[in-house]
């Protein structure tokens, strides 16, 4: 049953160009199914019904599973029997194919208050070469609304951020889901910051990467410790709220919409596919609309 789903996922990353980590996720997903289906004492995967597709769902959720997990174990079973049914190895019916669908609610991103966010970014001291590297990750992390896993795949070759005789934003050549490029454009105190880490603290670390964000050995700063270093000043900083490195990054295009920038621009600052997306960012606000309607609306 795993030999099967080895060859679906090897489809998706040679023709689709999903990323290793999405493959990654896919392939969990479905040794959870295989493994669902070996406890009921079923070996192949077109003896699967409906009603254990419900079981297996039901199962993570009693696990503690969170809804997108749950959604995307769906979604990786759909198009693995999609797969099969391409291939001729599936005689019988989808089981997948139910009636009815499967909806998230639709959860609005945490943000930080600007304030908190200042607080957040001036944590680390400007001394000393983890303060400095530690500055320029919040400053690309929220400057820049980067994922944490393209602010430490960022090489220096990928960053442009002084134009010669210009007073424009510099810009940073990102790699994003599903190897996309885009141009981000980066100036302003995040773009000092990273400048100062490159010019001082970066060249105290042994040389060879070619990362931006390096960790002491010199080596590609790790994403996980990228989220915990979030963690840990966001709590020196005094932020109670729980924050990740993408709580950075909804705040950036939070107060990008706030301060006048317009969806489809932020889209595409952010590397959104679809801007159904982005859309999620235009529903935060609600603070600032309730004091609008008390201010202005004649039974406010």
């Amino acid at each position: 049953m795993l030999e099967q789903a080895d060859e679906y996922l090897a489809t998706l990353a040679g023709e689709a160009a999903l990323s290793p980590r999405t493959v990654e996720a896919y392939r969990a997903d479905l040794a959870r199914a295989a493994d669902h289906l070996a406890a009921l004492g079923l070996r192949d995967w077109d003896r699967l019904e409906p009603e254990g597709v419900a079981d297996l769902l039901a199962a993570t959720r009693r696990a503690g599973a969170a809804p997108a997990s749950q959604a995307r174990l769906l979604s990786s079973l759909r198009g693995f029997y999609r797969f099969l049914r391409r291939e001729g190895r599936l005689p019988g019916r989808d089981p997948t194919r139910f009636g009815g669908s499967i909806r998230l609610w639709r959860k609005l991103p945490d943000v930080l208050h600007p304030e908190e966010a200042r607080s957040l970014l001036d944590a680390p001291p400007p001394t000393g070469w983890k303060g400095q590297r530690d500055r320029a990750l919040l400053a690309l992390l929220y400057g820049g609304g980067l994922r944490v896993s393209e602010a430490c795949d960022l090489s220096v070759g990928d960053l442009s951020l002084r134009i010669a005789g210009s007073a424009v934003p510099g810009l940073l050549r990102v790699l994003g889901k599903g190897g996309k490029e885009r141009l981000v454009p980066f100036g302003g105190l995040g773009r000092e910051r990273v400048e100062a880490w490159l010019a001082e603290g970066r060249k105290t670390l042994p040389a060879g990467a070619s990362h931006v964000l390096l960790s002491r050995s010199g080596r590609r700063l790790d994403r996980v410790r990228a989220f915990r270093l979030v963690r840990e000043w966001a709590r020196r900083a005094g932020v109670r709220t729980e924050v990740h490195p993408h709580t950075l990054r909804h705040s950036c295009a939070t107060h990008l919409l706030a301060g006048g920038g317009d969806l489809r621009s932020v889209q595409e600052f952010l590397g959104h596919a679809d801007l159904r997306t982005t859309e999620r960012y235009t529903h935060v606000d609600v603070d600032e609309l309730q004091s609008f309607h008390k201010l202005y609306h004649p039974r406010g």
